[in-house]
């Protein structure tokens, strides 16, 4: 299984309203493409793609914790969470330029997500992860400028 990996700073996580929920310090969003080798007459063995999905890493502080609520009622109900809509920047300092994207419909995975989990040692601030996954095609608001030599 193939990875390609986008880190997400100023990430802002929305809800069904187009509201921000705070609290998301950062995210990272990693493609995950599944092959199977074909084999063609001419080309010999090729591979093609089977399935993909975006797996979402969201870093989260204990402080500012709308989210966590937000996934304790859904899971509470008896819902698998899913986050409407969110949104983060990639940044490019040799450029001077960032990327905006937008990933929809991110399904939170209940057996993985650790809520109360607080970190106390030295400098350490409480910063939790929540894991997703989405099937969609992310939607690149603004692109990075075409490189030029």
């Amino acid at each position: 299984m193939r990875a390609h990996n986008l880190y997400l700073k100023n990430s802002q996580v929305y809800n069904d309203n187009g509201d921000p929920i705070p609290g998301v310090l950062e995210a990272k969003a990693v493609l995950k493409i599944q092959s199977e080798p074909v084999h063609r007459l001419r080309h010999g063995e090729l591979e093609d793609i089977v399935s993909h999905h975006i797996e979402v890493t969201l870093t989260l502080t204990a402080q500012n914790a709308e989210l966590k609520y937000f996934i304790i009622d859904e899971i509470t109900k008896g819902k698998t969470p899913v986050l409407p809509m969110l949104i983060g920047e990639m940044y490019d300092k040799e450029n001077d330029a960032y990327e905006r994207v937008k990933l929809t419909n991110i399904r939170l995975v209940p057996e993985e997500l650790t809520l109360f989990e607080a970190k106390a040692e030295g400098s350490d601030k409480g910063q939790y992860e929540v894991r997703g996954k989405t099937n969609e095609q992310p939607e690149f608001l603004k692109r990075f400028p075409d490189y030029e030599e």
